[in-house]
């Protein structure tokens, strides 16, 4: 809750104190002194947050106001670094603060805590590493995103750069399309949802245990006790991470997890297996069957957690790989599809949900390949992903369906809500002076048609009302926003001729 009232510290302190306090409960002996100093430390913190002003971000969410935009601190004394990278960073929608010196970077860490920081390795007054130290150093500083940009070195140069904090180590001349799909993928994650975690559980205590420590996280946590609903479970929690005791009623755990592992929709996601079997045998068997990882019982709350959050972050990074497409960084066609189906089935549990699927094409692009090229027509696609990522919300679903097409699922909002929010976008994008080299800025647009799902309606049925209602809205001229409700009947017409 301390995040919620503008001190996010304090969650992160609570947190630690509720690990605390079930380590003591689980534990056989009394308070060593260093347990009592580390009290000590949480409460003697807790009161210096507790003694701050609320951070203003936090203030605004609470007062319906637009959150700040994540600010990302560029320190490098090579202009260069700043002229090609913070427009890449504000295309995606956060702001960037080049500085010059390590002192600039340290007066700037005085007033404000970044969202993520990018530093060369050596600047003119100092090390980049002190900046890291200094970030490090401050309340909630351990959990920014940061980067070291340094000179073509050995394996041992990156490896002390992990060592000294750092995230990432880049060696120039910079890839800077792999650092930002980093550096976004750093800052999805830090923005996303708590992850889920399902606990395959039968000993109610333990279940308890597991769940609490999970919770104390920051995870959501759902616990499956009859292995015979696990199939049940799976489809409805939709986990991120599955916790597999072995020795169940009638099943064993590997058993479960062959299952889970026929499934390609599951291939990826995290298994760890919690048992008492002797480590040797259970290890061999665990990874025989597609476990990612083995816990020995009697379970250690800061291993349970440490073990989680490197497993979640190591599979949303290869997530992200996968189903993202190269050149948007948008949800790939097969990703969109996946996430639609998670939809058409929330609204078959729960039809008073309201979910919108949008079909986005760019108008006429097929002459912007041919007059500027296809270097610039990529940008175009670019562009309108970047406006569409910074301009919708986080839960939002918003992919390339392909070429010049794409997709965005809305959750939550009626029709209405929908076809002026994108309406906004529209008005936005034709306003952009988009850059063809050696030749005039030009303007671009697109056409979109909003399909709301029915209760009626099959998934390829939902589908194709956004098919026609953008043919609608490409057929009354392009540039505009059609929705099914004021889109003319369509029969079985398609769309023909380039974008």
């Amino acid at each position: 809750m301390g995040t919620s009232f503008g001190f996010p510290q304090v969650t992160a302190l609570a947190k630690e104190g509720e690990l605390e306090c079930l380590a003591i409960l689980h534990g056989e002996s009394s308070l060593s002194a260093t347990e009592i100093e580390n009290w000590t430390r949480l409460v003697g913190a807790l009161a210096h947050e507790l003694s701050q002003p609320p951070t203003p971000s936090a203030a605004a969410g609470r007062t319906g106001m637009v959150t700040r935009i994540p600010e990302v601190l560029l320190v490098s004394a090579d202009p260069a670094v700043a002229a090609t990278l913070a427009p890449l960073i504000e295309q995606e929608g956060h702001a960037a603060r080049p500085l010059a010196t390590r002192a600039e970077a340290s007066q700037a860490l005085g007033q404000s805590l970044p969202d993520a920081l990018i530093v060369d390795a050596a600047l003119e007054d100092g090390s980049g590493y002190d900046v890291i130290d200094r970030l490090r150093a401050l309340p909630g500083g351990e959990a920014v995103p940061v980067f070291v940009l340094g000179p073509r070195g050995g394996f041992l140069d990156k490896v002390e750069a992990i060592h000294g904090g750092a995230d990432g180590f880049f060696e120039k001349p910079v890839d800077w399309k792999a650092l930002m799909r980093r550096l976004q993928h750093l800052l999805d994650a830090s923005q996303s949802h708590a992850a889920r975690i399902l606990s395959v559980e039968d000993d109610p205590q333990q279940a308890s245990y597991l769940k609490s420590i999970l919770e104390s996280g920051g995870y959501e946590v759902a616990v499956c006790a009859d292995p015979k609903r696990f199939e049940t479970v799976l489809g409805e929690f939709r986990p991120d991470l599955v916790l597999m005791d072995i020795l169940l009623p009638g099943i064993s755990g590997y058993d479960l997890v062959r299952y889970l592992r026929q499934d390609e929709r599951h291939a990826a996601l995290p298994v760890l297996f919690l048992t008492t079997e002797s480590q040797m045998q259970s290890r061999f068997r665990s990874a025989q069957v597609g476990g990612d990882d083995h816990l020995t019982k009697p379970i250690v709350p800061p291993v349970l957690l440490s073990v989680v959050a490197s497993r979640l972050e190591r599979a949303r990074f290869l997530k992200n790989l996968l189903n993202r497409d190269g050149l948007t960084r948008l949800f790939t066609h097969t990703a969109l599809i996946e996430r639609a189906q998670a939809l058409h089935a929330q609204k078959g549990r729960d039809a008073s949900r309201h979910f919108a699927w949008v079909m986005i094409d760019l108008d006429h692009f097929k002459s912007v390949n041919d007059r500027f090229g296809h270097p610039v027509g990529d940008r175009v696609l670019a562009t309108l992903a970047a406006l569409l990522r910074r301009r919708l919300r986080q839960s939002d679903t918003i992919g390339r369906y392909g070429g010049e097409e794409f997709v965005v699922l809305f959750e939550g909002l009626p029709e209405p809500d929908v076809v002026h929010l994108m309406g906004r976008v529209l008005a936005e994008f034709r306003e952009i002076d988009l850059e063809a080299p050696g030749k005039p800025s030009f303007r671009a647009t697109f056409s979109a048609g909003v399909a709301m799902l029915t209760d009626e309606m099959t998934l390829d049925g939902w589908k194709k009302a956004a098919d026609d209602a953008l043919y609608a809205a490409k057929a009354a001229g392009r540039n505009r926003i059609t929705s099914t409700a004021d889109a003319p009947a369509i029969s079985d017409r398609r769309r023909g001729g380039p974008g």
